[in-house]
């Protein structure tokens, strides 16, 4: 199984700073495809199967292209546990 990190803002300040922008968008991007956030890692998460990281890697990436207008481009990190 492998674990798909994305940064995630820590605090409350953070969080207000990512509710616009670029942001804002991969995080909604991020939870449409069954992220959830880790309170002991201060993370966002998101397992899939490792057959199946490239293309939920791929679908989040180009659901933030549609939403931005911009090339899709890698922003989250990966894990495999």
């Amino acid at each position: 199984m492998a674990l798909c990190v994305a940064p995630a803002p820590a605090d409350a300040a953070k969080k207000r700073v990512a509710t616009s922008g670029l942001s804002a968008v991969q995080l909604e991007c991020f939870k449409q495809y069954g992220a959830w956030y880790d309170a002991t890692s201060k993370r966002w998460k998101i397992e899939v199967p490792y057959y199946h990281v490239g293309s939920k890697m791929d679908a989040i990436e180009n659901c933030v292209a549609q939403r931005t207008g911009k090339r899709p481009a890698k922003f989250i990190g990966e894990k495999r546990v």
